[in-house]
């Protein structure tokens, strides 16, 4: 099942700027909330780490300061010592407090307990009841013991410290592969997200580029559909009527032209037979002036005979292509007797027509094809300057054959080329011509030929003018 587009195509672009953007956006928030619960650990162990040093530290300096005094004390033996090593004391007390919070993670209850008792015992004997110069060495003793425990609370609050920092460090490793394994996943997703938007908001533009391109060449037989954001389907919508709207003009153009066509055949037909009346003298002998006169009116009947027939052969391709009555043709005679039909009008301006290439035989439809080179001779001749040459050349290979028709006139620039066989588009005109053609020749040339399942171009000449290029398959294929 095909999922439904937004309804425009800004909200597809919304929606797909959002669905590129969430991936990325999951992996920031991923990334703040490890970095928020390491610092928060970070924190918490740097907090526990001086804490526990300053007071390892400190009960250790206590413990110093209570043996200083308690060998005051066995030597004075005052009121005043005592009530300092009882401040004192209070103090080592506190701290021992202090510590006794990180008992459990240090292990230090015992050695606490231990240090607090054998205090409690120095106290008692440094009373004056008790005090006596023979307790020495065993208040020295003692406090070497206590001194000895305090080393070890501070070597275990060292040791704890690393191994924090060690846990902090591994959770930082891990945090970074975690962040890398989620930027390993969501960077593909968002790579594949965004190509699937992009699919989605080609694939309109595509068919639209698609269906305005086949109305420019003139394709409106093909229903124009367009999928995708509401906005975007009316608009396929729009140039399907655009097509059909096209499709009826062209129809009423062709049939306009083939009516026309053969309305002026009619009364052209009954000029041309008067013209030949008058001009073998049915009517009586002409002088000078009036056989000269006649001679231009049967010209230009037999031009504009051809212009209709132009007519007549587009309309008829264009409705009704028909069949290819294919048979074995030889090239050179073919070129041959179009040369002479047109020897009168090259000699008039002084043009030499000129053959060359091998003798080629091809299945082609034989009048199809004299149309095709007759077309294409009469442009030559037609843009061939006068006393310039005119070269038809043939030549076969790759299964296929090359009919070459060169002249030396203006040229056709590169840009205008492919669109010269559209029809009713004309070249500049040549200079000195008194009639224009009707912009129908290179459009019939390209219809015939691509009914035989050839192409047909035009390229520069060396080093001047115009080369027309037809190629068609050896032997016959389906169009």
């Amino acid at each position: 099942m095909r999922l439904p587009y937004p309804l425009s195509l800004p909200k597809l672009l919304l929606l797909g700027f959002v669905l590129v953007a969430l991936p990325a956006v999951l992996a920031l928030f991923g990334a703040y909330f490890s970095l928020a619960q390491l610092s928060q650990r970070s924190e918490s162990a740097i907090t526990r780490a001086t804490t526990i040093t300053r007071e390892s530290r400190a009960l250790g300096e206590h413990l110093t300061a209570l043996e200083r005094l308690a060998r005051q004390q066995l030597v004075l033996g005052d009121e005043a010592g005592l009530g300092t090593y009882a401040r004192q004391r209070t103090a080592f007390s506190e701290t021992a407090e202090r510590l006794q919070q990180h008992a459990d993670a240090l292990d230090l209850g015992s050695s606490l307990d231990a240090l607090r008792t054998a205090e409690e015992s120095i106290w008692q004997s440094l009373q004056p009841a008790e005090l006596s110069q023979d307790r020495g060495p065993a208040l020295l003793k003692a406090f070497a013991a206590m001194n000895d425990s305090a080393s070890l609370i501070i070597n275990q609050a060292d040791a704890r410290i690393e191994a924090d920092i060690q846990s902090l460090r591994i959770e930082a490793a891990a945090a970074r592969r975690q962040l890398l394994q989620r930027l390993w996943i969501l960077i593909p997703i968002s790579l594949l997200l965004a190509l699937g938007i992009t699919a989605l908001i080609r694939r309109p533009f595509r068919q639209i580029e698609e269906a305005m391109r086949g109305l420019g060449e003139g394709r409106f037989d093909t229903p124009i559909r367009v999928t995708g954001p509401r906005d975007m389907a009316l608009l396929g919508q729009r140039l399907d009527w655009l097509r059909t709207r096209l499709q009826a003009l062209d129809a009423q153009k062709t049939r306009l032209l083939h009516h026309v066509s053969h309305e002026l055949k009619t009364p052209l037909t009954a000029l041309h037979e008067g013209t030949a009346l008058l001009l073998d003298k049915v009517t009586g002998p002409l002088n000078t002036e009036q056989l000269e006169v006649v001679q231009i009116l049967a010209s230009n009947c037999q031009r504009l005979r051809k212009l209709i027939e132009n007519l007549l052969d587009y309309s008829g391709l264009r409705f009704a292509p028909g069949d290819l009555r294919r048979e074995q043709i030889a090239l050179t005679e073919l070129i041959a007797l179009l040369i002479a039909d047109h020897k009168l009008a090259a000699a008039a301006r002084s043009i030499r027509i000129a053959s060359e290439g091998d003798a080629l035989n091809l299945q082609a439809d034989r009048e199809k094809l004299r149309v095709i080179l007759d077309n294409l001779l009469s442009n030559a001749l037609k843009y061939a300057p006068p006393g310039s040459s005119v070269l038809i050349r043939s030549s076969a290979g790759a299964g296929q054959i090359c009919i070459e028709v060169c002249d030396e006139g203006p040229g056709i620039p590169l840009e205008l080329a492919p669109g010269m066989f559209e029809a009713f588009v004309q070249g500049p005109a040549p200079q000195g011509s008194p009639v224009k053609g009707s912009g129908l020749g290179l459009s019939i040339v390209h219809e015939l030929v691509a009914l035989h399942g050839g192409e047909v171009s035009l390229h520069p000449n060396s080093p001047q003018g115009t080369r027309a290029c037809v190629r068609l398959p050896l032997t016959g294929s389906p169009a």
